[in-house]
């Protein structure tokens, strides 16, 4: 007997069926008149770009400045009429010429060529397959650029590239032996295959309004936090400090929205420190999808991720809730909230700066976006203060307070260093920050509110906000200690078994950038003076490689035979090439160019710590994409994405979030063909 399909998958091929009938006149594909003129442009960029690559013998890659710039073209070229419907119609088109250009040179893998010196000739690629390839799919940033996209570096088969996203769709939710929970992420995960970042707030608004604005609750008081370096842990310091309060009779439901996640999508939203469920993923995702579908909202990955995270607390009953912007915070989809009860800025940073702008005040102008008028700001000590004021003064804030304004003369944030030297503690600044956020909340809670609204918020004793600031997130120079068995395989024991010589010390942290990373040689350095110490990192290609080599090899005393090198299997994930070019002297150090897998550098780094006749601390560091894999290897026991989810990990390259600024798109491939020919 013929199994009928789920209504969804039969809905999805009705919308198909649609699409594939002929539209009325005034909705036809046709050339704008800015199209007549660019059409010809193209066509002789593409015809020389192709018999270029024809002269050289090689084929052509659309991948490149030129190929870049062809495809930019033809995608813009053409518009739809119709006011609404042709919205999405034109971002899908426009996405799959982009990830048609990308996937004919990158043969969904990354090429695994041999790393090289400058002076030495260039060695010729390895065969096919010789070279490693990445579980994903080739998928395009906001220039068009393919990249192989994974979660862990363990080679398998590539998965084929989807054209259509209601075939896709239809595709994913019929898997079968797959729970509604895997078959939702992973298609929540490809979602920025078919809907390209559109500058603006647009999307999350109608989002937001769709799902009745779960957020503009005026009982549940809203903290929201942005910054460079810290924002993630004065989010998780406050959260915790507010599930705290209470005296046992009643406390607060406190919802926390943190990003990115490490091993499981289901991280980023937690209420009580409870992350979301699976069962609650799949009751709440869908209702967000269906919002899209029906008013035509083409959201991204993170807008619909902040959606569902909303939707979540709201009927969750949270009390409070704190969120993590994402990146920025001007146009970060988090700040589609109208009415924070506070406003935090950490600090201040060069980071993302092709997105957010290249000094530290169009930085700061950028994550300063978040003030709303009437509503407090709070901004941490490294901050451009001038700049924020500024910006506090224009969006009319109610009030601009920094954390001495709030607690009076900071107290001592420097540990003692070996041979004297301070070091500054950022965990400690950090809790500052947060029992500044809440005694600002204290204050908010006891005056008249503008709205009129009551909450029924409890706030943390000085006891509860000691206790609940002392608290770390996840890979936040997190310690550990590891055993290895006979047999060389890991597992986490306690930290007492380090003492005795039956476990390594193991130090987590996702320095990322080298602010972060001076940081962490700082609290090595006072946490473990007279240890030596042994590091595995990896970094994201937009960071300051350079500078985050020079950190690493002053922990290890200019000892590169200390220094691991990896590659994380991501779209972001900086290659070992770039690494090793930007920073030379780390050539010496270990690096396997057939796998450059975290779980292969990690290993050994246990082995080689093991094998001291002295303690040694080993680091693994660096970007947030290597964290999963890292764990794992060490033996970490936690919840985390499928291998059916994991293998999409990289659809969601360019989060919603993550494509905006002044700059527009013929700009920003301006910068990057330029950008490109400086790295050629």
């Amino acid at each position: 007997m013929r199994t009928e399909p789920p209504l969804e998958v039969r809905r999805h091929r009705r919308r198909r069926d649609r699409r594939a009938t002929p539209s009325p006149p005034g909705a036809r594909r046709r050339l704008s008149p800015v199209g007549l003129l660019l059409l010809p442009l193209a066509s002789f960029a593409l015809a020389l770009a192709f018999f270029a690559a024809a002269a050289s013998g090689a084929r052509m890659n659309p991948a490149s400045a030129g190929g870049r710039g062809v495809a930019f073209v033809l995608s813009s070229a053409f518009r739809r009429t119709a006011p609404r419907s042709g919205r999405r119609s034109r971002s899908r088109s426009s996405s799959i010429l982009l990830l048609a250009s990308s996937s004919s040179s990158r043969r969904y893998h990354r090429s695994s060529s041999a790393v090289r010196s400058d002076s030495s000739p260039a060695a010729p690629s390895p065969p096919a397959a010789a070279a490693r390839p990445l579980r994903g799919v080739v998928v395009a940033n906001e220039t068009g650029e393919g990249f192989a996209g994974a979660s862990s570096s363990t080679s398998s088969s590539p998965i084929p590239l989807p054209t259509d996203e209601a075939s896709s769709i239809a595709e994913i939710m019929s898997t079968p032996n797959k729970s509604l929970y895997e078959r939702l992420v992973r298609r929540l995960y490809m979602t920025n295959l078919f809907h390209p970042v559109k500058m603006g707030l647009q999307n999350i608004e109608d989002l937001h309004r769709a799902l009745k604005s779960p957020l503009d609750d005026p009982s549940i008081t809203v903290i929201h936090i942005a910054g460079t370096n810290g924002k993630g842990s004065v989010a998780l310091k406050t959260a915790r400090s507010l599930e705290l309060a209470g005296d046992g009779t009643r406390t607060n439901r406190v919802g926390l929205f943190a990003s990115p996640h490490v091993s499981s999508f289901r991280e980023r939203m937690s209420i009580d420190g409870i992350p979301i469920t699976e069962s609650e993923v799949e009751d709440l995702l869908p209702r967000v999808f269906e919002a899209c579908e029906t008013r035509d909202i083409p959201a991204t990955y993170f807008e619909v991720t902040t959606a569902l995270a909303f939707l979540y607390f709201k009927e969750g009953g949270c009390d409070a809730v704190v969120l993590e912007t994402g990146l920025g915070g001007r146009l970060d989809a988090t700040n589609v909230v109208s009415r924070p009860e506070l406003c935090v800025i950490t600090s201040i940073g060069l980071e993302h700066t092709r997105i957010l702008g290249e000094t530290i005040p169009e930085i700061a102008r950028e994550k300063g976006g978040i003030i709303k008028a009437g509503r407090p700001v709070l901004v941490g000590p490294h901050c451009p203060h001038d700049v924020l004021r500024e910006c506090a003064e224009e969006r009319g804030a109610g009030g601009y307070h920094t954390c001495e304004d709030v607690l009076g003369t900071p107290e001592p944030v420097a540990a003692d260093a070996e041979g004297g030297a301070e070091v500054v503690d950022y965990d400690l600044e950090n809790a500052r920050i947060a029992t500044a956020a809440l005694e600002l909340l204290r204050k908010q809670t006891g005056a008249e509110r503008e709205d009129g609204a009551e909450s029924d918020l409890i706030l943390p004793s000085p006891e509860q906000i000691r206790l609940g600031t002392s608290q770390r997130p996840s890979c936040r120079f997190e310690q550990v200690a590891v055993r290895l068995d006979e047999g060389g395989e890991p597992s986490l024991v306690k930290r007492d078994d380090v003492d005795d010589g039956a476990a390594i010390t193991v130090v987590l942290d996702v320095a990322h950038n080298p602010d972060a990373m001076r940081y962490l040689v700082s609290k090595l350095e006072a946490t473990y003076p007279s240890w030596p110490k042994r590091i595995v990192a990896g970094f994201s290609s937009d960071k300051d490689l350079r500078k985050c080599g020079d950190a690493l090899l002053s922990v290890v005393g200019d000892d590169p035979s200390r220094l691991h090198l990896v590659e994380a299997a991501h779209p972001r994930a900086a290659r070992l090439e770039d690494i090793l070019d930007a920073c030379p002297a780390l050539r010496e150090s270990n690096f396997e160019e057939s796998d450059r897998s975290i779980t292969a550098q990690v290993r050994s780094g246990l082995r080689m710590a093991a094998a001291e006749g002295e303690s040694e601390v080993l680091v693994v560091c660096g970007s947030v994409f290597l964290m999963a894999e890292a764990r794992e290897a060490l033996g970490y026991d936690e919840p985390r994405d499928s291998e059916y989810i994991a293998e999409v990990a990289g659809c969601n390259l360019r989060h919603g979030q993550e494509n905006f600024g002044n700059s527009d798109p013929e700009k920003k491939l301006s910068d990057a063909a330029a950008a490109d020919g400086t790295r050629t």
